[in-house]
């Protein structure tokens, strides 16, 4: 093999390796980016030099296996990452969450043109994934389609206040709602979701109290529409 074809695959090698290592370099510094830290931060944590971070940033230096495994450890991703062609750019993200378990009330709240139950008692408990809900109950009703459909288990922070634009479930007029809680000025409106459904006004002595705030929604299962 000639001298000069030894040189233009060295430099090939070189120029490959050098785009790799700038690939891990910029997933480093996005995965810093976005946990708000600086390069002497990282450093620090890491028992290494700034200069070293900001070298493997640049792509002047590449990180041994053993480095991408401990930053792969901190940043809470798989080592993978650091290889992939397109990190991020997956459908899904799996997420350890933690649940928490909250009464369900046999009230329906409507999402429609209310409805009144006769005896509001607890008839199971169901899992939420926020920790700040108190209850839960279950939508009746097309008023609040397609944010809060028909059958979805609304989960609530117990509380009787709201702020303009929350979803609130409410009583008014001795009717139980689900609805969006609109403050003007003075006046106070409740808003459906569905544009057929026309809002309700407030009135100063209408009977309307504020149940809670509306924090997860949890809707039927997905069904696939077969044509």
């Amino acid at each position: 093999m000639s001298n000069v074809l030894i040189s233009i695959l060295l430099v090939i090698i070189v120029v490959e390796q050098r785009r790799i290592t700038m690939d891990v370099g910029e997933k480093i510094k996005i995965l810093r980016q976005q946990k708000g830290i600086s390069q002497a931060r990282l450093a620090k944590d890491l028992n290494v030099a700034q200069q070293t971070i900001s070298h493997y940033e640049t792509g002047r230096v590449e990180p041994s296996l053993e480095m991408l495994k401990t930053l792969a450890d901190y940043f809470g991703v798989s080592l993978d990452y650091f290889f992939s062609e397109r990190p991020g750019q997956s459908e899904v993200e799996f997420v350890d969450v933690e649940f928490k378990t909250v009464p369900l009330y046999s009230a329906p709240v409507s999402a429609g043109n209310g409805a009144f139950p006769d005896d509001i008692y607890v008839i199971g408990e169901v899992t939420a994934i926020s920790k700040d809900v108190d209850f839960a109950v279950r939508v009746v009703g097309d008023s609040m389609q397609p944010v809060a459909p028909d059958g979805s288990v609304l989960f609530v922070k117990k509380q009787p206040h709201a702020f303009n634009g929350d979803m609130i479930v409410c009583t008014y007029d001795g009717w139980i709602y689900v609805k969006w809680y609109i403050k003007e000025d003075d006046k106070v409106m409740l808003l459906s979701e569905n544009p057929v459904y026309l809002p309700i006004i407030v009135e100063p002595d209408d009977r309307f109290i504020i149940h809670g705030v509306v924090k997860e929604i949890m809707s039927k299962p997905p069904k696939k529409v077969l044509k």
